[in-house]
């Protein structure tokens, strides 16, 4: 595979739709305070803007391996693009919160299909020496993104108003789909294997009660509701290990847990976004609802460490 000029757009298309769609998981975040006020709602419901956005992305990437087989990158790259701008559109104009979270479920289509098409976009078209640079351009978008979420969400919150948020991510998807029709193609064959629906339902299951139940520790760790959906969890994970060991279709591939590199720095990785996200959810809307600051201190609070980061992220 040769390292053209199209191939390199390809991967660049698919980057920025990633970016733009892993933008908006914490560009609300500063907004939060104003969007209770304007919803009449608080904030353990608001920010299902943002737990659930990123909820339904993971759902959605556990099908990437599926999607990638079934369907050709262009038709990922379209469907990515056209659902993220959509459900911008819709989150735009919401003029209540049930519409404005629906919006958000449905821009997931952006990050949840573009972020995995970029790596394997990388894999497939990029001869095997270049992996390391293109990975890297890629784990920077990834983790640029959250980090530079706030102070755009900030920015644009106080100088104009949080709706401009999803118009200006919609403008900058609608130049990415237009550029990448031109670049991204079909790069293998596609296979119509069968879907995997009962591993598939109980794994998304496990990580909705999973996040609920994470989210009741805010309660104390005395409430049962908590350790029940934990619990559960525990179950549905378990029982989704046991169906994929019988299934000849494979949802996920569970041999890689052999190997304690791939778990140790799965684990990292987890924890590190756990800090970067968490930090970027708490710290805005600490300045703005305690500090009494505006939108725009509580989105250039986390400017500098997104600077200092995006500085050491090649190294």
């Amino acid at each position: 595979m040769k390292e053209n000029t199209k191939n390199v757009l390809a991967v660049l298309s698919a980057a920025f739709m990633s970016f733009v769609g892993i933008l908006t998981e914490t560009s609300l975040n500063v907004t939060f305070p104003t969007m209770m006020k304007q919803f009449g709602v608080g904030l353990d419901i608001i920010q299902w803007t943002t737990t659930g956005y990123l909820l339904a992305i993971a759902i959605i990437m556990i099908c990437s391996s599926y999607l990638n087989e079934r369907f050709t990158a262009r038709q990922l790259f379209i469907v990515a693009c056209v659902g993220f701008m959509i459900g911008s559109v819709i989150s735009a104009v919401a003029p209540n919160f049930p519409i404005l979270l629906l919006g958000r479920l449905i821009s997931t289509l952006g990050a949840g299909l573009s972020t995995p098409l970029m790596f394997n976009l990388v894999t497939e078209v990029m001869p095997r020496e270049k992996w390391g640079v293109y990975m890297g351009i890629a784990g920077l978008v990834v983790a640029m993104a959250p980090t530079l979420g706030p102070a755009f969400g900030g920015i644009t919150t106080f100088y104009l108003n949080w709706r401009w948020i999803f118009g200006f991510v919609t403008i900058f998807a609608i130049i990415v789909f237009v550029a990448g029709l031109f670049v991204v193609g079909k790069y293998h064959e596609q296979t119509k294997n069968s879907f995997d629906w009962l591993s598939f339902i109980v794994l998304a299951i496990a990580f909705i009660t999973l996040t609920l139940g994470v989210n009741q520790i805010s309660n104390g760790f005395a409430n049962p509701l908590m350790w029940i959906l934990l619990i559960v969890t525990a179950i549905l994970i378990w029982l989704f290990v046991r169906l994929s060991k019988k299934s000849s279709k494979k949802l996920l591939d569970l041999a890689v847990f052999k190997q304690k590199a791939f778990v140790y720095g799965a684990l990292a990785y987890f924890l590190l976004q756990f800090n970067n996200i968490g930090i970027s959810f708490v710290l805005p809307n600490y300045i703005q609802i305690v500090g009494k600051q505006t939108s725009l201190v509580g989105g250039l609070i986390l400017l500098s460490g997104s600077i200092i980061a995006g500085l050491l992220n090649p190294y």
